[in-house]
């Protein structure tokens, strides 16, 4: 894990430009910059997010001093506070699918594959760091109308992508619905967890993927 929070997202690759109507127009010379300033204005939202808690919306000029840049710049690349909030979730979640994608790549059978999904997604809680950076982005997003924001929500749908093509690999009857719910039992029992601030034992770990297996139709041995 890295030393900050805010360093866990992966911003290497920016899933995150803003919405369609964007103040900025494609320049190719530019664009090495302009990614360096849609970094640095995720990381500070996710900087003063955790200063503020589960109390208060960031405000855009917190942002933009937190990250050393102008209005001007903010404005570049998100119409509104909204929408850097929404872009911070969006980027995080394309930090956590690239970290499953990873994990998963490593196996060779489908049941290790969903192994490696299922602990993917339980260690995002069990850094405190993470955690507390997890549940304050989730309290900002649910503060904000979805639909007044043009940051498209791709990061959860390429998660559960990932665990459908394993799901189609071992074959499982209907994968799109067994995909579904083997997401929502996972991803539900993280959030348990965090709310309740327990850490997982590893026979919770096994437990849980044995419960998975079984409800797939592939009990293990």
């Amino acid at each position: 894990m890295s030393s900050s929070p805010a360093d866990s997202f992966d911003t290497d690759f920016l899933v995150i430009s803003g919405g369609r109507q964007l103040r900025r127009a494609a320049h190719p010379a530019r664009q090495e910059a302009y990614d360096a300033e849609v970094r640095a204005l995720i990381r500070a939202t996710s900087e003063v997010m955790l200063r503020k808690g589960c109390t208060e919306v960031p405000k855009v000029s917190e942002i933009v001093r937190e990250a050393g840049i102008t209005n001007q710049a903010f404005y570049r690349h998100f119409r509104s506070r909204d929408d850097v909030i929404v872009a911070t979730y969006e980027q995080g979640m394309q930090t956590v699918y690239n970290y499953l994608r990873h994990r998963v790549s490593k196996m060779s059978s489908w049941q290790d594959k969903l192994e490696a999904w299922i602990d993917g997604i339980i260690a995002q809680i069990e850094d405190p760091r993470l955690a507390d950076l997890s549940t304050v982005i989730q309290w900002n997003v649910s503060q904000v109308a979805r639909e007044k924001t043009e940051i498209e929500p791709v990061g959860r749908e390429r998660i559960r992508a990932l665990l459908l093509s394993i799901l189609t690999e071992a074959g499982v009857a209907d994968p799109d619905r067994q995909a579904l719910f083997v997401d929502n039992l996972v991803t539900g029992t993280a959030s348990h967890y965090m709310d309740t601030g327990q850490q997982p034992t590893a026979g919770d770990r096994e437990a849980l993927l044995r419960f998975c297996l079984a409800g797939l139709g592939s009990p293990p041995a």
